[in-house]
């Protein structure tokens, strides 16, 4: 019953910093709301607590939705209409997941209604936000789990030395975003598990990296252990996503909407 009624409805905002030694003065204290895999059917309870939620926090610089955004394509009324309540300083962006190429949904259908509730999508593209003469890059690639992605087109026209927030929204591309010299890796598609078990964790998290990989932050000694090599200056996040897939339940992994805050810094 709680795993099923009660834990995944207990959506927790995550809060963390970001040391990152390439980012802009003019971005230090630069601020994104990350939100990932909702499977929505509808504007449910979920949808409308986060909306709560968010309306009660100061506005973020940017808003990401990292994919797996509806489950069927009924979902896609709601959804628009979330959308249409989400603001941000500089824009509200999102890409695609697994789900948005199967069930039914029409991924073209579900992006032209997201752009018409103001949602810049980055489908294998990227975009600079600029603060007086520095600038940084948005990129965003397609749902790399079926195969739609293209990392190199999205960041094409980035230099070699501007700093670089990529939203994945699986994890297994890490090594070749942090071979095209991505500082800032955004990722959900695992849910954390969904279900996880103390000493054990994840039961089971859709990933090629199996439990190495389940959420949270991944930097210097813990992603070159996951790589087997050095990773320079890539960080990676990967959120617990909000919904639910396969089996509805959530156990000892809740649900989650994250703010970082990115800081010109070293990465500890």
């Amino acid at each position: 019953f709680y795993a099923s009624a009660i834990e995944p409805f207990l959506i927790q905002h995550v809060e963390i910093t970001l040391n990152c030694p390439r980012l802009p003065i003019e971005f230090d204290g630069y601020r994104i709301l990350l939100m990932s895999d909702f499977h929505s059917r509808n504007l449910g309870t979920r949808e409308r607590k986060i909306l709560r939620m968010i309306a009660a926090m100061p506005e973020h610089d940017i808003v990401a939705i990292c994919g797996d955004i509806i489950h069927t394509p009924e979902g896609m009324p709601g959804m628009s209409k979330f959308a249409s309540q989400l603001h941000a300083s500089d824009e509200v962006v999102a890409t695609f997941g697994n789900s948005e190429h199967k069930n039914g949904v029409v991924p073209h259908k579900l992006a032209e209604a997201l752009i018409g509730r103001g949602v810049k999508m980055l489908l294998n593209r990227s975009f600079v936000i600029k603060r007086g003469d520095s600038q940084i890059r948005i990129a965003g690639v397609d749902d790399n789990v079926s195969g739609h992605d293209d990392i190199h087109k999205a960041l094409k026209g980035s230099d070699q030395s501007e700093f670089k927030l990529l939203l994945m929204h699986s994890p297994d591309n890490i090594s070749q975003a942090a071979a095209l010299g991505a500082d800032v890796v955004l990722s959900g598609h695992t849910h954390g598990g969904q279900v996880k078990f103390p000493i054990i964790g994840a039961a089971y998290t859709h990933s090629n990296f199996g439990r190495r990989v389940s959420h949270g932050l991944y930097n210097k000694r813990r992603l070159k252990s996951l790589l087997g090599c050095s990773a320079g200056h890539t960080q990676l996040y990967v959120s617990r996503g909000i919904g639910i897939s396969g089996l509805a339940l959530r156990f000892l992994c809740r649900p989650e909407i994250t703010t970082i805050t990115l800081r010109r810094g070293v990465i500890r």
